[in-house]
């Protein structure tokens, strides 16, 4: 595996992380509506704007990214690491 690839992977799981992440504060609402029945967080007034599926995709995507990062990050600190990537050119 070229050097660049565990660099790329690490780059792509932190923006996705970040889009994620801007997405679900931007529709901050639509996430408390979607954990409105727990009767402690209560959505604003406002219309509504993002649907239920919508923010369980990003709230997956959030998560998959954080953890992909820490995952990419552990991997690339190990001694496994320089065994697979080809630093020849």
């Amino acid at each position: 595996m070229p050097l660049y690839v565990p660099q790329i992977l690490l780059a792509l799981a932190i923006m996705m992380t970040a889009v994620a992440g801007i997405w679900l504060l931007v529709n901050a609402r639509a996430v408390a509506r979607l954990f409105r029945s727990t009767g402690i967080i209560e959505p604003g007034p406002g219309p509504r704007r993002a649907s239920r599926r919508a923010v369980v995709v990003a709230l997956v995507a959030f998560n998959i990214g954080w953890i992909g990062s820490i995952a990419i990050w552990s991997w690339a600190m190990s001694d496994d690491a320089p065994m697979v990537v080809d630093t020849q050119p």
